[in-house]
């Protein structure tokens, strides 16, 4: 039960990753474009963790899942 929210955050951050990617990927022409991807990424990968890691009892489930939210719906705002 304690890692629900990380799972389904980590889910729906995935999908506004996703899009996010896909839109920035197509505008960026420049050679490091590959590592600021995988920065970016790892970026947010971490602060799931930290999130997580962060807050005890119910925040600990909510936190992760509302930061895929809000990942999701800028994803969905740039399609």
């Amino acid at each position: 039960m304690r890692y629900i929210g990380l799972i389904v955050g980590l889910v729906l951050g995935a999908v506004g990753m996703y899009k996010i990617d896909y839109v920035l990927y197509e505008g960026l022409n420049y050679f490091g474009k590959y590592v600021f991807f995988a920065m970016f990424n790892l970026f947010v990968l971490w602060l799931f963790w930290f999130f997580y890691k962060r807050f005890e009892g119910a925040l600990q489930i909510a936190m992760p899942i509302l930061f895929g939210l809000v990942l999701m719906l800028i994803g969905l705002k740039f399609m």
